[in-house]
């Protein structure tokens, strides 16, 4: 360690030479005063000082590597070598119980004749049809699949159960009368009416034509992939329009 101190303070004092006589070579110079001896005597001192100090650093530092490299393949070998000597434990058997025969009288019983089984109808799930609700220009933003209407903006299920729609894992969120939609906690918030959807507190929003829902701005339009129910058109305006 002290050698290693040693070569350091070696190398800063051939810089400090190195840098302090070419400043006095370059300070006289520009004053054309010639060659300044003590300054070139300066820097011939620090370029000897100098170079075995680098060499040396650089050697010790190539040394120092490796020795970490050598140590590190001993560890290695090592755990090579604790592996080898480890044996797998025998794998233990389970012990075969004994099994005792046992005699059994035979009981003479009357024939046994199976009755024909019935066939047992299963009703079969109704088979729901999917509909897409695109905005125009951007894409599909919800999936309606009979009760179930996925937000695919959020990836959030929701499901009318009666006149209930409710959220998967958020509980009932809206609200269904009649031609009408309300916050499950709240006031109404659209109506179906004719081929308008009006907000309850509001007047005229949207127009529905064909399979088209367009905003009354004509700012956003939407295309429905299949025919809808008026529950499901309520939910999506619901969905689609929000709360207001």
């Amino acid at each position: 360690m002290r050698k290693y101190y040693l070569s350091w303070s070696i190398l800063v004092i051939g810089i400090i030479g190195v840098a302090y006589g070419s400043h006095l070579l370059f300070y006289h110079a520009s004053k054309g005063e010639g060659l300044f001896v003590p300054g070139l005597i300066l820097l011939l001192f620090g370029i000897v000082f100098l170079i075995p100090s680098i060499a040396a650093n650089i050697y010790y530092v190539l040394k120092k590597r490796k020795e970490f490299a050598a140590s590190i393949e001993e560890k290695q070998k090592e755990i090579e070598e604790k592996k080898e000597k480890e044996e797998p434990t025998p794998a233990i058997k389970p012990k075969e119980e004994k099994v005792e025969m046992v005699q059994h009288r035979r009981e003479e019983r009357p024939a046994y004749t199976p009755r024909p089984e019935r066939e047992v109808e299963v009703p079969s799930r109704p088979s729901y049809s999917t509909s897409y609700v695109k905005k125009v220009g951007y894409g599909p933003v919800l999936r309606v699949c009979g009760p179930q209407i996925v937000d695919m903006r959020s990836n959030t299920y929701y499901r009318i159960e009666g006149n209930i729609v409710k959220e998967d894992g958020g509980g009932p969120r809206f609200e269904i009368r009649g031609n009408q939609i309300r916050d499950i906690y709240g006031s109404f918030l659209y109506e179906i009416s004719g081929s308008n959807i009006n907000k309850v507190c509001g007047g005229f929003y949207a127009s529905i034509s064909g399979s088209y829902i367009t905003l009354y701005d004509l700012s956003e339009k939407y295309e429905m992939t299949d025919d809808l129910s008026k529950k499901q058109i309520l939910a999506v305006a619901a969905l689609l329009f929000g709360r207001y």
